[in-house]
């Protein structure tokens, strides 16, 4: 492989599914430590709201430590090796295109099989409370996109197209994006939208976008199920 190229072309499928790997035994790690300090702490149940959002959390952080140090024995990476890169203002459009494409697509799912509504902002007592609706809708409309997109687009992605083409790495890495949530119901819609996000990233080269049509159909679920 040519070492002169930039470390995101460099990305294989392999690091990038042995990346996978990684980040699925560090969450099941965290989770076990951190189900072990709360009930040290004296607090054994894991369905408590304090628990989920922190396994939560962690889960995030394996995503992100997992696909930057898996990029590191190919040299020193930057935010731009994860897609983190100015955009044109044609970005916009791209986003309005994407995000229409997959609510028309999305809806027609819903039509057919009318599926459950979400409920994360429920486990994690957004409806409970003003100061957990306000955390609730940090880490759902901030958090969860930048960590995702960080891993599943930025890394994830980049490491399949490079090694199988645009159409593949799109359809494998939102598959697998759809995947990790473990919500049968949800699968066609993260799917689709794992597609668009893919797509998005690919005409405006940067991962800002992603993050933001991400952000925006995060905020929009959550006030709609809140």
């Amino acid at each position: 492989m040519n070492d002169d190229l930039p470390i995101e072309q460099r990305l294989t499928a392999s690091k990038g599914l042995i990346g996978l790997l990684v980040a699925i035994v560090a969450t099941f790690l965290l989770a076990l430590i951190v189900a072990g300090v709360f009930a040290a702490a004296g607090d054994s149940d894991t369905d408590s709201h304090g628990f989920q959002f922190v396994a939560t959390f962690a889960g995030d952080a394996a995503l992100v430590l997992a696909a930057y140090f898996m990029t590191t024995d190919l040299g020193r990476p930057t935010w731009s090796t994860f897609g983190f890169r100015p955009f044109k203002s044609s970005a916009y459009g791209w986003i309005l295109v994407a995000f229409v494409a997959y609510l028309a697509l999305s809806a027609i799912y819903t039509v057919l099989v009318n599926p459950p509504p979400e409920d994360l902002p429920e486990q994690l007592g957004a409806n409970e409370s003003v100061l957990l609706a306000i955390v609730t809708g940090v880490f759902v409309v901030v958090v969860a996109p930048l960590a995702e997109e960080f891993f599943f687009r930025g890394f994830l992605f980049q490491a399949l197209r490079n090694s199988f083409g645009f159409v593949p790495g799109a359809a494998g890495s939102a598959a697998i994006w759809a995947g990790i949530h473990f919500e049968p119901d949800k699968l066609v819609p993260l799917f689709i939208l794992g597609i668009a996000l893919a797509m998005l990233f690919r005409k405006t080269d940067s991962l800002w976008p992603c993050i933001m049509l991400h952000a925006i159909n995060n905020a929009l679920a959550f006030a709609v199920t809140f």
